[in-house]
């Protein structure tokens, strides 16, 4: 087994463990806020090349790059013509974002059978509060794709989980991807924290995630923005 395969299993076997206790301790379904398994998460992406902790089937550096490209547009659309608007979120928001889709992981992970499950309500108040402001139709039907849903047929505002005999997801892939969108969670508020009075400057944040899709460092990501902004 390859070195990043073994991190991979090594960390979604760590975070099953999490689980699994945070059910029979608290009895939580929750998206995971442990406090352990998030420091352990934060120092794999601050020690190692965040192309390769981003391993799980998921690429949210690039989920986050097509998101902020679009708020840094809006922003200076804004500026350009000396228009207020509300800014659209970025990191921040991205960080919600990911943690309602591993919530729906989660959800299909633990309780496949339940019929609520099945229909992701496209005008819900999580949807339209924490996804719409965030993430393109393009790329919520792409992420809500990797857990089984497709459009509706019928209902244009409804995601639908695709029959069982249509390209299954596994038990196995849902945590897989319960676990990259914890990830991809702390890699976004990991940036914002590190960005200090910069955090919500869309072009810095953007600048960061480049930086990081190209394998830098969060100190190096720092020191290559400041440069370029004197």
């Amino acid at each position: 087994m390859s070195a990043l395969r073994q991190r991979a299993t090594d960390l979604v076997r760590c975070y099953d463990q999490v689980l699994e206790q945070q059910i029979m301790g608290l009895g939580s379904c929750l998206a995971c806020k442990d406090g352990k398994l998030w420091m352990k998460v934060e120092g794999l992406l601050k020690d190692s090349d965040p192309r390769e902790m981003h391993c799980l089937g998921l690429d949210p550096l690039r989920v986050m790059e097509e998101s902020l490209e679009a708020a840094a547009a809006s922003a200076s659309s804004a500026a350009a013509y000396s228009r207020r608007s509300k800014a659209r979120p970025g990191l921040q928001g991205l960080a919600k974002a990911f943690e309602v889709l591993e919530q729906a992981a989660l959800n299909l992970y633990l309780g496949p059978w339940r019929g609520e499950y099945k229909v992701i309500k496209m005008y819900s108040g999580t949807f339209t509060h924490y996804i719409a402001p965030v993430l393109s139709i393009p790329q919520t039907e792409k992420l809500f794709g990797l857990l089984g849903y497709q459009p509706s047929p019928s209902q244009p505002e409804e995601l639908c989980l695709r029959p069982p005999k249509v390209e299954p997801v596994s038990l196995e892939d849902l945590l897989r991807l319960s676990c990259a969108f914890l990830v991809a969670r702390c890699e976004c508020l990991l940036l914002l924290s590190a960005l200090g009075k910069h955090g919500g400057d869309a072009w810095w944040e953007l600048s960061v995630v480049r930086g990081r899709q190209r394998g830098h460092s969060l100190q190096v990501c720092l020191l290559v923005i400041n440069l370029i902004s004197q």
